[in-house]
C-alpha cells in the first residue's frame, strides 16, 4: 500500500505511540503500588476485638464445672454398662447351668423343695435382681447426664449469641473501614482523571500528546481497574454499568456518524466532478487508490493486478488521465 507519510515520519510516529504506552504503563505500576499499599494507613478491623470478653470468659467459668461432670458421668456410664453386661453374662451362665443340672439330674417326686434346687433358683433371683438394680442406677445416670447437657446447651447458646452480636459489630467496622479505604483511593485516583480528561481537552494536538495519552490512559486504568473494585458491594455493578453506558453512548454515535457520511456521499456524488476532484487531497487520494478503492466514494475499483480503470463505475470520479503538460497516463491526483 502506498503511504503519503515519509518513512522517518511513520516511524517518529510509532515512537511516539510506544512512549505515550510506556508512559502509561509505568504509572499504572507506580499507582497500582501506591493504590496497594493505601490500606496500610489505617489496620482493618480484627473480629476478636468486638468480642465480649468478659463475658464469655465467665460462660467458661460456668461451663467447665459441667464439661467435668459430664466427663465423670460418663466415665461411670461407661463402668455401669460393662457392669451389666457382666451380670447379664453372669446370669445366662448360671441359667444354662441350672437348665443343664436339671436335665440330667433325676429329681424326686418334692423336687420343688430340693434344697439345691432352692438354692439355685435362688441365686438367679440374685443374679436378676442385681440386673435389675444395675438399671435403676443407669437410669438415674442418664437422667443427670440429660440435665448436665441442658445447662450446657443453654451456655453453649448465650455464648454463641455473644458470638454474633460481636460478629454484626465486626462486619459494621469492617463496612465503615472498607468506605474509608475506597474514599482515600477516590481521593487519589478522581483528580488525577479530572486533570487527564482536562489535559486530554487541551493539548491532544500538540507535540506533547504522547504523554497526554499515556496520563489519560494511565488515569482511566486507574479509576476503572484500581478504583472500583474496591467500591464495596457493589464495585462491579459500577465498573460494568459504565462500560453498558459507554457501549451505549458509542454505539448510538456511530450509528450517527454512518448515516451523515452515507448522507455526505450522496451529496458529493452530486457535485461537479472537477468540484468533487479538487476536495479530494493528494494524501486522502494515494491511500483509497491504493487500496485500490475510489478516493471519491469509496467503492472497490478493481481487484488483484488489475489496471485501475480512468473513471470509477459507481460515481463517475476520474482516476486517470492525459498530463497536458507531459502527454503521460497517470492518476489524475497527481500534483
Amino acid at each position: 500500500m502506498l503511504s503519503p507519510s515519509r518513512g522517518p515520519e511513520r516511524l517518529v510516529r510509532i515512537g511516539q505511540w510506544a512512549i505515550a504506552l510506556l508512559f502509561a504503563y509505568f504509572l499504572i505500576k507506580v499507582g497500582g503500588s501506591l493504590i496497594a499499599d493505601l490500606p496500610s494507613f489505617g489496620n482493618p478491623p480484627r473480629p476478636e476485638a468486638f468480642e465480649d470478653r468478659p463475658a464469655l470468659e465467665r460462660l467458661a467459668l460456668e461451663r467447665r464445672p459441667l464439661e467435668l461432670e459430664r466427663e465423670g458421668l460418663e466415665r461411670q456410664h461407661r463402668g455401669l454398662e460393662q457392669r451389666r453386661s457382666e451380670a447379664e453374662a453372669a446370669y445366662r451362665r448360671e441359667q444354662q447351668s441350672f437348665e443343664t443340672w436339671q436335665a440330667t439330674r433325676a429329681v424326686t417326686a418334692q423336687g420343688s423343695q430340693n434344697p439345691e434346687v432352692v438354692a439355685r433358683a435362688r441365686r438367679l433371683d440374685q443374679e436378676l435382681q442385681a440386673q435389675r438394680l444395675l438399671a435403676a442406677e443407669a437410669t438415674r445416670l442418664q437422667q443427670r447426664r440429660q440435665a448436665s447437657e441442658v445447662r450446657i446447651g443453654a451456655l453453649e447458646q448465650r455464648r454463641q449469641a455473644l458470638q454474633r452480636q460481636g460478629q454484626q459489630a465486626w462486619q459494621r467496622a469492617q463496612q465503615r473501614h472498607t468506605w474509608v479505604a475506597f474514599l482515600i483511593r477516590l481521593g487519589f485516583v478522581l483528580p488525577l482523571l479530572l486533570l487527564a480528561l482536562h489535559l486530554f481537552r487541551r493539548h491532544r494536538a500538540s507535540d506533547q500528546w504522547p504523554f497526554v495519552w499515556g496520563f489519560l490512559l494511565f488515569a482511566l486504568f486507574a479509576f476503572f481497574v484500581e478504583l472500583v473494585p474496591y467500591l464495596p458491594s457493589f464495585g462491579d455493578y459500577i465498573r460494568y454499568g459504565v462500560g453498558a453506558v459507554l457501549t451505549l453512548l458509542g454505539g448510538r454515535w456511530l450509528m450517527g456518524w454512518l448515516k451523515a457520511y452515507l448522507e455526505r456521499q450522496q451529496r458529493e456524488q452530486l457535485a461537479p466532478q472537477a468540484e468533487r476532484q479538487r476536495r479530494i487531497r493528494y494524501e486522502q487520494a494515494l491511500q483509497t487508490l491504493a487500496r485500490r478503492q475510489c478516493p471519491g466514494c469509496e467503492r472497490q475499483l478493481s481487484a488483484g493486478e488489475e489496471p485501475l480503470p480512468d473513471y470509477c463505475m459507481h460515481c463517475g470520479l476520474p482516476i486517470q488521465a492525459n498530463c497536458p503538460g507531459c502527454g503521460h497516463h497517470h492518476v489524475s491526483f497527481f500534483p
